[in-house]
């Protein structure tokens, strides 16, 4: 018996020792578990067996849990990654080795094999790493002979083993790093030959900004060479007393703050000369995070600031020219048509009276030579405030029919004169109650007209209206306008739409004009979400045509109340004219006590104050330009005293702010000089009979017929009313929409002007089709990037850009909830 205890101390030795004898012959992690395990395995008949590290030995997130090392034979593993209970963690600490087998409640919390359903377990810890685990099968006898005994006889070697596994882990630390430094040298020898080669200058320091390296390109912009600022900070002797303080201010802000940063700032060079730099900061941190450096690339942008400058100086100049422009328009407005006023009324006046035939001719001449001037004044007026953008369309109901023939009426004295047959050709479908500006419509239609009788010297005129479409709620008519004159050539065709243009220099010599008429009416006919155009052999005549979009009224037009009831309302009404010219005193105070109105005179607007604080009127017509006091004084005077009495002003001024002014000022109209007596006439009616406080009517504010943003029939119109594909159109311009958004905002982040305008250019197609008024101005300012960014204005561009992305934002939203 002791013989045998002995026989099985001597082979417990041996297999110890042959199990350490397999522990430091390699430097690799999986080479070393190999022997070891090996050994272990065949010596105590093993079925299975691995090595689980814990996370945080092997820099792994999930520090609590466990990562497979090895295992033995691999094919067995279906988790590389476990957590173990809370219960066996603290039991494997306590004890040098635990187990479990398959009769066991907790057998499956050991288990992390493929297809193994009984059998024992054990896990044997390995100190300062994680455990071994062995697996026997239910069949192997062996499992009997292994216990908590066994594992603590192999623990010194098990301790050798885990000290081996930790050099291995060293070791590959070391190759690693030794790895990463090499490929960082290589890297740095690199970028060393990138920065010496580069036009930028670039600066390194140390944590507290003290310059330890700079480039070629910094000594050749700043004129120092390294030894110069070699430990010295680059603020101190590269900033001047025009370098701006806030922007020191906020280079230092940042750097306390380690943050990347980008921004200008104006600098200066050894010889004291001033150059600006684009610069940008990275700061730099180890792997503890711990800052060591900051890095300083700076580009020379010297000649782009100054190109900006130039830019800047010439955007005021364009800025101060349009002012300048402005008010010589409003000036000459105003000159011109004071005296117009009392020339044309003064002219309705004597016609009225008795006339000999021959001066009944003279005064017609008059007349027509005063309306001449007035509609060139008026066509001027139109391109100033088409071009500057402050064109705007009405939405009123207007009859159709009423309008062609009004063109008819007036114009067909002068097509008589030339022996011109003039024609209506009018689609009784279209005789409804539209809504639109039937202001603008006529003015087309009557340039389209005017043009024809111009340039026609036999044969026929015909204006045409016909209906394309018709929907529940909207009509599309196409107009056109034909006649029989020379005809334009192809070359010439584009060239009459553009501004100041004519087929030739001869047409001014012999017809006059002022080469807007065609270039407004095709501006307007492109507000209303049409387009202009024009059909000619160049031989026999031309015909002008445009498609327009109206809404349908669902209010029947109330017609205009009949002269004599318009008289009874007004007679022995009492008005305050406040007038300083003597000519428009007469014509006005003639015109309306022939109405019946009684009417008194102010010479200013002074003097207009202290007749209204005296008595009582129905109304105050105010001159705006007067001595003394100005209209808007006397008006803001006026409505502290009085807020209902209505103030109507009388004004040869045509420039939007002027008309933001009357509303500023409490006045309740506004009427243009030389204003037709009927218009006056209706204007006086409305405010006497409703005063109406605050309630100026002007172009510019809108009357709101329909809340929709967009209108669809030019699309149903494309679509044949097809409502499905008109609703696919629409998806696919909101898809569109919010696509261009983004890339818009994209472009503008980046100053990429051009893009902006391409993709402006890409929109209107879309935006003219939808008839998005409000945005049918901003598109084409974004589109204009496309062609030219010399003259870039970064606020206005930003402002449009803003307008445009929040008209489409609600447009699209509109759409959405029309097709729930």
């Amino acid at each position: 018996m002791e013989k045998v205890i002995k026989i099985d101390i001597v082979q417990e030795f041996s297999q110890l020792y042959e199990l350490s004898l397999s522990i430091g012959n390699s430097l690799n992690l999986v080479e070393t578990c190999e022997d070891f395990l090996t050994v272990w395995m065949r010596q105590k008949n093993v079925d299975f067996g691995s090595i689980w590290f814990k996370n945080e030995i092997i820099n792994k997130p999930n520090s609590d849990n466990y990562t497979l090392i090895y295992a033995n034979p691999d094919f067995r593993i279906d988790q590389k990654e476990i957590t173990l209970n809370h219960e066996i963690v603290t039991r494997l600490e306590e004890n040098m080795a635990i187990f479990v087998n398959s009769e066991m409640a907790n057998f499956q919390e050991f288990n992390f094999e493929k297809n193994i359903t009984s059998g024992t377990y054990w896990l044997i810890r390995l100190p300062n790493l994680g455990f071994i685990k062995f697996y026997y099968t239910e069949n192997n006898f062996s499992q009997a002979a292994f216990d908590t005994n066994e594992a603590k006889k192999a623990v010194k070697v098990i301790q050798k083993f885990s000290i081996a596994l930790q050099s291995c882990l060293l070791h590959n630390q070391v190759l690693k790093e030794t790895e990463q430094k090499i490929l960082y040298q290589t890297e740095l020898k690199k970028l060393a030959i990138v920065a010496e080669k580069t036009d930028n200058a670039i600066v390194i320091t140390d944590a507290f900004g003290k310059i330890e390296w700079v480039n070629v390109g910094f000594s050749r912009i700043s004129g120092f060479s390294l030894e110069e600022v070699k430990g010295k900070t680059p603020g101190h002797w590269l900033q001047g007393k025009e370098t701006n303080k806030e922007t020191i201010k906020f280079i230092r802000e940042q750097l306390n703050l380690r943050n990347s940063f980008r921004t200008e700032i104006l600098n200066y060079n050894k010889s004291g000369e001033k150059y600006w730099i684009e610069l940008s900061i990275q700061p730099i941190f180890d792997d503890n995070g711990i800052l060591t450096n900051f890095i300083a690339v700076e580009s020379d942008i010297t000649e782009r600031k100054r190109y900006e400058t130039e830019l800047q100086l010439a955007k005021e100049k364009a800025e101060e020219a349009s002012r300048v422009k402005q008010e010589f328009l409003s000036v000459v407005s105003h000159e011109i048509r004071t005296p117009l006023n009392a020339i044309m009324g003064m002219t309705n006046l004597i016609l009225k009276s008795s006339l000999t035939p021959q001066q009944i001719d003279y005064i017609n001449t008059l007349q027509i030579s005063a309306e001449n001037l007035q509609g060139i004044i008026n066509t001027i007026l139109d391109f100033s405030k088409i071009e500057t953008g402050n064109m705007t369309l009405q939405k009123i109901p207007f009859n159709l029919k009423k309008i062609l023939q009004s063109i008819i009426n007036s114009n067909e004295f002068k097509a008589e004169q030339k022996g011109l047959g003039f024609f209506l050709k009018f689609d009784e479908k279209v005789d409804i109650t539209l809504i639109g500006d039937p202001i603008r419509l006529s003015q087309i239609l009557l340039n389209l007209v005017s043009n024809a009788i111009k340039f026609t010297d036999n044969g026929k005129i015909v204006i045409e209206a016909r209906q394309v479409t018709k929907m529940n709620n909207a009509l599309v008519v196409e107009f056109s306008v034909l006649d029989t004159g020379k005809g334009i050539t192809g070359e010439k065709q584009k060239l009459i739409f553009e501004s100041f243009t004519q087929e030739d220099s001869s047409i001014s010599r012999k017809y006059g004009g002022t080469g807007l008429g065609l270039s407004i009416s095709k501006q307007l006919v492109e507000l209303m979400g049409g387009d202009l155009r024009v059909k000619s052999d160049g031989i026999n005549g031309s015909i002008f045509s445009f498609v327009v979009g109206f809404p349908i009224s669902q209010v029947p037009l109330i017609e205009k109340k009949q002269q004599d009831a318009a008289t009874n309302v007004l007679y022995g009404k009492k008005i305050l004219l406040v007038e300083d010219n003597a000519m428009n005193q007469f014509f006005a105070q003639k015109l309306l006590e022939g109405w019946g109105i009684k009417v008194e005179i102010a010479q200013n607007g002074l003097e207009g104050v202290e007749k209204f604080r005296a008595k009582h009127y129905d109304c105050i017509l105010m001159d705006i330009q007067m001595p003394e006091m100005d209209g808007f004084q006397a008006t803001k005077i006026i409505r502290q005293e009085d807020s209902l009495i209505p103030i109507i002003a009388l004004t040869a001024l045509l420039i939007r702010d002027e008309v933001d002014h009357f509303r500023a000022a409490g006045m309740n109209d506004y009427i243009i000089k030389p204003f037709v007596a009927d218009e006056l006439q209706e204007k006086l009616i409305l405010h006497i009979q409703q005063p109406q406080n605050y309630s100026i009517s002007t172009p510019n504010v809108k009357e709101e017929v329909f809340e929709k943003s967009y209108n669809n029939l030019l699309l149903m119109q494309m679509m044949k009313g097809n409502t499905a594909q008109v609703r696919q159109m629409e998806d696919l311009f909101i898809e569109q929409s919010e696509e261009i958004i983004s890339q818009m905002n994209d472009a503008f982040e980046q100053k990429k002007w051009k893009q902006i305008g391409s993709l402006a250019h890409k929109m209107k197609a879309s935006i003219d089709m939808l008839q998005i008024n409000t945005l049918k101005q901003p598109i084409r300012i974004l589109e204009m990037l496309r062609k030219d960014e010399s003259k870039i204005d970064v606020d206005k561009i930003e402002r449009t850009l803003n307008l445009t992305s929040n008209t489409l934002v609600q447009v699209c939203e509109e759409m959405r909830l029309s097709h729930q």
